[in-house]
């Protein structure tokens, strides 16, 4: 899987595109219940800002997902706290 995920960045912000959502939210699986995924996105986020970086997850180009900064936000959040299960 790991083949088909472009990384990239530019200046404080980094960027993983996934070709698509299943691969993109398959990458939270060994973490398998919503509570425990939501604290571990919860800490990356905190880690992102305090360090002044930004994350930003794509799935085929689009943004479903941003870590870091001022506040969590996209789609794909929802679904990694209640998918999976």
């Amino acid at each position: 899987m790991t083949d088909t995920v472009t990384v990239s960045g530019e200046g404080r912000q980094i960027v993983i595109d996934f070709p698509s959502l299943g691969e993109a939210l398959s990458l939270w699986k060994p973490w398998g219940d919503g509570k425990r995924r939501a604290e571990i996105l919860e800490a990356l986020h905190e880690t992102l800002a305090a360090a002044g970086l930004c994350l930003e997850l794509r799935v085929q180009g689009k943004p479903v997902a941003l870590l870091g900064g001022e506040e969590m936000s996209g789609l794909a959040l929802r679904l990694l706290c209640h998918a999976l299960r």
